[in-house]
């Protein structure tokens, strides 16, 4: 009986300890935010900084950097197969171009950065999959690399610019308004609470502490579930990297708007059934490569521009902010493709050639969101940690597991043959 009185007491502090603790994972945002401004139609993005964002990118990129120096030295560069827990592994490095030649449907203030003129772009692409045993997801990546003709801001280069432009994706489902278009975690308060988490250490034990971290956690796992259900059964599942479509999940500037991009494939690619989540995902995507390589056709996707309109954005909740700020700020939310579509302004095309396609060269590789022009730069939190966590992840990945020395391939990149 009295162990029936301990229990009761310790899950009495349990419950009361949430209740008086707030949960440092719960962005709060202050009351009196500026109304939304709109022009034209369309929304403009309003940025909210919090005043401890340093110290999150410093955790984050503490953790996720001494997760991977306990990898062994140079795995990656020994082991073609090897894969990085959350961080994945590449499959292949392609050469192809990014073509603009459709910005006249875009509103003319938006025909900045990348869409200021029709023109054609040298790429160069790493395709690879990412899968976290923890949070129970596998999902396809790109990043684009491309030749840009004058110096952009980059996060690598000693003095600041390079002339090259990243783009990120992450792969979708094709259906409109899909859960798989936006990010699993809201902001960096949540990617912080993520890595906490990963690997368990005393900071796991303090989060799990306070139920209210475990309420967020549920609905992050839950998110994930919803992410993965499409690509566990047919015919996604069949869907080789080729053919799906490309998210870029989260918000970006585009001049005094604010934008999310995406790549949809122009023709089918099919692969063999297979559970990402129990597959050697590794081993299943090069092979896939492999394939693709040998059977010599060339890849080609629809590049699409999705304006932030406050129609597209969901109304507020209570404790949400205006919409201009969740449109900058909340990588979780879906902004209604119904309400406003993505505009087509160019195409990618990728050509099936293993020439360029070295374990080597794609190890020494580095992408970041903020490699691009100040038009086009990232919005909100989650991005803005992001640069830093991907920064210093970048630099531990390439010299520890590659043995490459950081930075070296700016500038160096072989946009052609």
């Amino acid at each position: 009986m009295s162990l029936i009185w301990v229990l009761t007491g310790l899950f009495a502090a349990y419950l009361a300890y949430g209740f008086v603790v707030p949960s440092p994972y719960r962005r709060v945002f202050a009351a009196g935010l500026s109304e939304d401004r709109v022009k034209n139609g369309y929304l403009r993005p309003h940025e909210v900084t919090d005043p401890d964002e340093d110290a999150i990118a410093a955790r984050v990129s503490e953790a996720f950097s001494e997760q991977t120096l306990r990898r062994q030295k140079l795995a990656g560069r020994d082991d073609p197969m090897f894969h990085e827990p959350h961080w994945g592994h590449t499959s292949g490095l392609l050469r192809g171009a990014l073509q603009i030649d459709r910005i006249d449907n875009l509103p003319e203030e938006f025909r900045v950065g990348l869409f200021a003129q029709n023109r054609a772009y040298p790429a160069v692409v790493r395709c690879g999959v990412a899968k976290d045993p923890d949070l129970g997801f596998a999902v396809n990546r790109m990043a684009v690399k491309l030749e840009y003709p004058e110096p952009v801001p980059n996060v690598y280069a000693a003095s600041g610019e390079a002339s090259e432009l990243d783009l990120l994706m992450v792969a979708g489902t094709s259906a409109v308004n899909a859960g798989d278009h936006t990010f699993f975690v809201r902001d960096g308060r949540q990617y912080d609470m993520a890595a906490s988490l990963n690997p368990p250490s005393r900071k796991t034990l303090k989060t799990i502490l306070n139920w209210r971290n475990i309420a967020l956690l549920l609905g992050i796992r839950s998110r994930v579930g919803t992410m993965m259900k499409p690509y566990r059964r047919a015919p996604e599942s069949t869907a080789g990297w080729a053919g799906k479509p490309y998210y870029s999940l989260g918000p970006f500037a585009l001049g005094d708007g604010a934008m999310k991009f995406r790549l949809v494939p122009v023709r089918p690619h099919s692969v063999a059934d297979a559970d990402p989540l129990k597959s050697d995902v590794a081993a299943t995507n090069k092979a896939n490569m492999d394939a693709w390589l040998e059977a010599g056709e060339d890849a080609e996707f629809t590049l699409g521009i999705q304006l932030a309109t406050p129609e597209c954005i969901p109304e507020p909740a209570p404790g949400d902010p205006p919409k201009g700020v969740m449109a900058a700020e909340y990588c979780d939310i879906q902004w209604d493709e119904t309400k406003s579509p993505y505009i087509e302004v160019g195409t990618l095309r990728l050509v099936a050639d293993a020439a360029i396609n070295s374990p080597d060269l794609w190890g020494r590789l580095q992408f970041n969101a903020w490699n691009t022009l100040p038009s086009m730069r990232p919005l909100g939190q989650l991005f803005r940690i992001r640069k830093h966590v991907q920064a210093a992840h970048s630099k531990v990945r390439v010299s520890h597991l590659f043995g490459g020395t950081p930075g070296e391939m700016v500038g160096k990149c072989p946009f052609s043959a």
